[in-house]
């Protein structure tokens, strides 16, 4: 039997192939109720509840630092190595919600603001502009939203650039058979992952680039709003 690891069914598999499968795979444990690598099994339900740990797992590392009487200099080195890694791996996989995003970077701009160990101090200016580069009169904080579409984004170059590892052609094999993952295809229940992927579709179209070869010439171009399909070369 293998003991440290466990299945999960949808509501729609009936108890005999559950057996069956169990059987062939040596599996017993059932799971979908705990986490793995720090996610959750199972996202059924709300996600502003299901990734809700998230946002306490942030808050519960400003609420706690007792580095609140550091100077600004410190404070940003930390918020950049620290507060920003806190949610790096979550969103690398899937999109989190604009309530979610909100209270992180509620959190991060309180600690920020916070003066003589107390949280919650006047913000001076809006956050979105201390997101901005230094070279525009920024901080070069990172904006959650932003930092969350590029990750998935990669996550979909990933497909597109290594079609036979692993997760590549499980996502193949029950989103887009003939296709890539960047055609537009409905699908039936698709599951939050690949949701969450294709959410970033419109990040990847903006800088995507088509080349074509006239023989030993080759011409790159930017296509706005272009439609890859499976014979365009990347």
């Amino acid at each position: 039997m293998i003991y440290q690891s466990s299945i999960q069914f949808g509501h729609k598999v009936d108890e005999v192939a559950k057996a069956e499968m169990q059987g062939v795979l040596r599996i017993t444990n059932l799971g979908g109720t705990g986490s793995y690598l720090g996610l959750p099994e199972s996202l059924d339900g709300s996600k502003t509840k299901v990734f809700s740990f998230v946002r306490d797992r942030l808050q519960g590392r400003t609420n706690g630092w007792t580095a609140k009487l550091l100077s600004k200099g410190r404070k940003e080195v930390m918020i950049k190595s620290v507060a920003a890694a806190v949610p790096t791996f979550v969103m690398s996989c899937f999109r989190l919600p604009k309530a979610i995003t909100s209270k992180l970077t509620g959190a991060v701009a309180n600690f920020w603001w916070s003066t003589n160990g107390q949280s919650g101090g006047m913000h001076w200016l809006a956050w979105e502009k201390l997101c901005c580069s230094k070279q525009v009169g920024g901080l070069g904080f990172r904006n959650i939203d932003d930092f969350n579409s590029a990750l998935l984004a990669k996550q979909l170059w990933r497909l597109i650039e290594a079609p036979d590892s692993l997760i590549a052609r499980v996502f193949k094999s029950r989103y887009y058979q003939n296709s890539n993952p960047m055609e537009l295809i409905p699908s039936y229940s698709p599951s939050y992952g690949w949701r969450s992927i294709v959410s970033a579709r419109s990040l990847v179209y903006k800088w995507l680039i088509k080349r074509l070869a006239l023989g030993n010439l080759f011409i790159y171009g930017q296509i706005p709003g272009y439609q890859l399909n499976s014979r365009d070369q990347l």
